[in-house]
């Protein structure tokens, strides 16, 4: 073992202490007496005695005679010359001798004082480490020289070395039973009456009892070494001063007044905070996070005894960022998931306990409001409103702070989730802190894993989910809806927001649970309705001054949204009973704005009070406002000039809701089937893709309304019937060759249809009709362009699955074959006409066809 005393770390003096004394100064006495001749014989009888340890040190017993020599060499200093030669070298030799491998002999003969006290910067870092491994018998020596010489040195002598004197004496204060402890409490307590000869923060007459310098070296002394903290934490429990009220919790006249100090809380909190609290604070914040158990839990003790969350040090004397780095320090220990540790917190978080031991679940009439009732000045506030008011400010931006941090260290970045996780444990903490950390949480996970590795981003989102399943369905869906529902100016100024908004809803609603059955049956068909609802602000006639590309962004993901929603809807939603509406009102006429007023008062008096709330609406009058929304956009896409791509998303939607929700009487009024036929009827023939798509959209539209709940519920079949014609018309133009791209669809909105009509060809006619008509009405040989359309119609009949019937017409006999026949023979045959029509261009494309068919046996 290396006997190099620089082994022991030198610890950092407080940033206002002097600085240590300068080797030039140390020498400066012994320049002037290396002319003596009487002192370089002292001199050189003392550097004899050193070079002893070099040479002839074998046996621990060789070290008692070495430091013998030395007492010797150095106690013949001549009368006039109290100096020791090679004090350094001295202080070095002595220092090893301490070694804690050496017997404590050689510690009792090296702690042997002679004259050296003086030197202290020298010897202090030689002895300091002595408490630390003594035994029994040199701990009494080791005090008695502390007290003896270095308590008895100046002020300014002691002042640069106090920190280091103190983590000297502080292993002495770890053992509250041993012999040792009063002798060291003593002498402690000695440097602090020391200590306060030498405050300079405030000059007055008289001597300053509280000694700032020495509480500064004490919290310094915990910060900076782990390993001495027991020892603070048995000074601080018997003489850090209280720094609040905490035999009860404050009243309302006290909250009034918090920043009004008592006198004598004033004065016991200026020798610990002044001349800056910050050091305080720090001691504390680093003691919550020590790795030992026992370390934390008297550190909270002491939160608890002495400095309550209501303390004016901590609510007017110190900086918020020193509050919240406490705060946050204290809430870290729910981590470590012991209940001691937690009981402890929750004391301090919520204050004392009401007087009376009253059950929490008696006081839990509301979490943010407490004032309904006329309440006394002299009547201590609740749990909630203490914690509400003394620690959520500072706890919130501590924990967002966290969440904000940039780290890629998965238990970095997961450790306010495991906080806030915890804290969810008592409702009057967790009531206000989750919904101002649960969106932040939700953004930190999304941005992460566009960043990190896979395998990181899984550790971080198990973390995530844990703490989501702990959140109420209540303030889950509440923050939804504020995500969807944006304000006019949002869009006005720049969809950015809104567009990120959107995205963070998608992501939650895609990758976390949200098929609890509370949600699904209460929450979920809320912000269908909320949401749907928003997609009528989105369209131009209502937002003329808006750029229809950022109209069309944010359209493009609300939509999303509702794609994730649709999913999740049940019928058994809207077909369970309701105690609390005795009646199904009709809310047809009530405008979306009232309807999203209502539900956010829904999900903020959820908020405030722990009884369940009443829905806004009853189960079959919210299906009803659910399809009359879809019901009228639908109808506002077919009507107005917007995009196809609109008109599609928006029959779509009313399609799903019909499927997914409970018989409606919405679509009686026929406004639908009108808006259809206008739509299919109007305007040019043309084969652009827009034009297709909302051709497709309405074929495949009327072909699912007609199967919804039973055949002709929603639409009859003579009005299928009537759009046919039209529709086929439409359709039969994209299955020429020329445009392949629209086939494989065209053909199979085509079967779509065929599937409502086959038992009456209405499709089979529609299509003879145009392969035999002309523009000019003139009715003869259809055209090899009107073959060419058949054959890609046969084509991909024969290759996809379109030829198939509906299911509930599966069991009728002999249908596989008169379902396909019906739409394919009779143009079937009249391809095969053009084959006696002698050699032509039509008869020469259908014999190349038949030569080409598979079907064929050649």
């Amino acid at each position: 073992m290396s006997l190099d005393p620089s082994s022991f770390p030198r610890s950092n003096s407080p940033a206002s202490s002097d600085s240590s004394l300068t080797r030039s100064r140390l020498r400066g006495k012994e320049e002037p007496l290396k002319k003596d001749k009487n002192y370089r014989r002292y001199a050189s009888t003392v550097e004899r005695a050193l070079s002893l340890f070099d040479t002839a040190l074998q046996e621990w017993a060789d070290y008692i005679s070495f430091l013998s020599r030395l007492l010797k060499a150095l106690q013949s200093h001549p009368g006039d010359m109290p100096i020791v030669p090679h004090k350094q070298l001295v202080a070095k030799r002595l220092s090893q001798c301490l070694n804690p491998s050496l017997p404590s002999g050689v510690h009792q003969k090296a702690l042997e004082p002679e004259g050296l006290s003086h030197d202290l910067p020298l010897y202090l870092p030689g002895i300091a480490p002595t408490l630390t491994f003594a035994s029994l018998t040199v701990r009494p020596l080791f005090l008695s020289l502390v007290e003896t010489y270095i308590c008895n040195l100046e002020p300014w002598a002691i002042r640069p070395a106090l920190k280091a004197i103190l983590l000297a004496l502080l292993p002495g204060l770890e053992e509250e039973t041993s012999d040792d402890f009063d002798p060291t409490m003593r002498l402690v307590n000695k440097f602090r009456d020391i200590a306060s000869k030498m405050d300079t923060y405030k000059q007055e007459a008289e001597t300053s009892p509280s000694g700032h310098y020495f509480w500064q070296c004490l919290f310094l002394a915990s910060i900076t070494s782990p390993s001495r903290r027991s020892g603070v934490l048995a000074y601080l429990n018997r003489y850090l001063p209280k720094l609040g009220i905490t035999d009860r919790r404050p009243s309302k006249s006290d909250v009034n007044n918090a920043k009004d100090l008592p006198h004598d809380i004033s004065v016991a909190a200026d020798s610990v905070i002044l001349p800056e609290p910050g050091l305080l604070i720090r001691c504390f914040a680093t003691g919550l996070a020590d790795e030992q158990v026992l370390v934390q839990r008297n550190f909270l003790d002491l939160l608890v005894t002495h400095i309550p969350l209501s303390s004016p040090i901590l609510q007017a004397r110190i900086t918020k960022d020193d509050l919240q780095r406490l705060i946050v320090a204290a809430v870290g220990v729910v981590s470590r998931r012991d209940m001691s540790l937690n009981r402890r917190l929750w004391a301090w978080l919520l204050g004392p306990e009401p007087p009376n031991d009253r059950p929490s679940f008696e006081a839990r009439n509301s979490i943010s409001d407490n004032t309904t009732q006329p309440v006394p000045d002299a009547q201590e506030i609740s749990q909630s409103e203490y914690f509400s008011r003394f620690g959520l400010t500072p706890l919130v931006n501590g924990l967002l702070a966290m969440i904000d941090k940039d780290t890629e260290v998965p238990s970095e970045k997961t450790r306010p989730f495991r906080v806030s996780l915890s804290l969810m444990d008592r409702w009057e903490v967790g009531g206000y802190i989750v919904p101002e950390v649960f969106l932040p949480i939700m953004r930190s996970v999304q941005a992460f894993e566009s960043k990190a590795p896979k395998i990181h981003f899984e550790e971080v989102f198990r973390s995530a989910s844990s703490f989501f399943d702990g959140v109420e369905s209540g303030v889950i869906f509440s923050e939804l809806l504020h995500l969807i529902d944006w304000k006019p100016k949002d869009l006005a100024t720049g969809h950015e927001k809104v567009l990120k908004n959107l995205e963070l809803a998608h992501f939650i609603l895609e990758n976390f649970n949200v098929r609890e059955e509370d949600m699904v049956l209460a929450h979920v068909p809320l912000l269908t309705l909320s949401t749907i609802i928003k997609l009528s602000e989105l369209s131009p006639e209502k937002n003329p001054k808006l750029d229809q590309e950022r109209l069309r962004a944010v359209s493009t993901g609300l939509s999303r949204v509702m794609t994730s929603l649709t999913g999740l809807l049940s019928e058994r939603a809207f077909t369970k009973k309701s105690d609390t509406h005795k009646a199904d009102g009709s809310y047809s006429d009530v405008p979306g704005s009232q309807i999203l007023s209502r539900i956010h008062a829904f999900y903020e008096q959820s908020k405030q009070s722990l009884d369940p709330q009443p829905l806004p609406f009853a189960p079959k009058p919210l299906g009803e406002l659910i399809i009359s929304n879809a019901y009228e956009q639908a109808i506002e896409a077919l009507d107005g000039p917007g995009d196809a791509t609109q008109m599609q998303e928006r029959i779509s939607l009313l399609i799903i809701m019909l499927k997914k929700l409970p018989k409606t009487k919405i679509l009686r009024d026929r406004r639908l089937y009108f808006a259809l036929c206008n739509r299919v009827r109007a305007g040019q023939v043309e084969t652009s893709t827009a034009s297709f798509a909302a051709i497709s959209s309405i074929a495949s539209a009327i072909t699912s309304m007609y199967f919804i709940h039973s055949p002709g519920y929603y639409i009859t079949y003579e009005d299928v019937s009537d759009l046919i014609p039209a529709l086929v018309n439409r359709l039969w133009q994209y299955l020429s060759p020329l445009n392949p791209k629209f086939h494989v669809e065209a053909v199979r909105s085509l079967w779509h249809l065929h599937s409502v009509s086959w038992t009456d060809h209405l499709v089979e006619a529609a299509i003879t009709s145009l392969m035999v008509d002309v523009p000019n009405g003139h009715r003869q040989s259809s055209s090899a362009e009107q073959a060419g359309r058949y054959f890609v119609l046969w084509s991909h009949s024969h290759h996809g699955t379109y030829e198939l019937p509906p299911k509930h017409l599966h069991n009728v006999p002999q249908l596989g074959i008169s379902y396909q026949s019906s739409m394919l023979e009779r143009p079937l045959f009249i391809v095969l006409d053009l084959l006696n029509q002698g050699v032509n261009e039509a008869s020469q494309v259908v014999h190349r066809w038949l030569e080409d068919l598979s079907s064929i046996h050649k």
